[in-house]
């Protein structure tokens, strides 16, 4: 049986931490430029969004994860966040059973995007 994403405790975290983190980017400072984008097919990829694409559709999202951090020093922190959000809603969109399947969790996506939260705040 499907739960509904209100239903299920883990998924109302994530996206109750999606939407904190996206008030905490712009609330921070009120005239920057920064802005949570879900890309659409149409739009341009993000730097690096392929390459992780890749490894979600071959199912290595502990790795695809373990990427993503590397790539923090290497971006600008505006595509950095945009990429990061990207790639946990991504994952938010797989099953427990997926996620367990690629070495990653509910957990894991909460914990990723409690540390962009972080990351913002210092």
């Amino acid at each position: 049986m499907m739960q509904r994403r209100d239903d299920d405790w883990i998924m109302k975290q994530i996206h109750l931490l999606a939407e904190g983190l996206g008030y905490l980017l712009h609330s921070s400072n009120p005239d920057n430029d920064y802005e949570i984008v879900f890309p659409q097919q149409d739009e341009q990829m993000l730097p690096h969004q392929e390459e992780l694409a890749r490894l979600i559709q071959l199912n290595r999202y502990g790795e695809a994860a373990k990427r993503l951090v590397n790539l923090q020093p290497t971006m600008p922190e505006k595509d950095f966040m945009k990429l990061s959000v990207w790639f946990y809603s991504t994952l938010n969109g797989k099953s427990e059973t997926e996620l367990e399947d690629g070495h990653y969790s509910k957990d894991a996506i909460v914990a990723g995007l409690r540390k962009l939260s972080d990351m913002k705040d210092e």
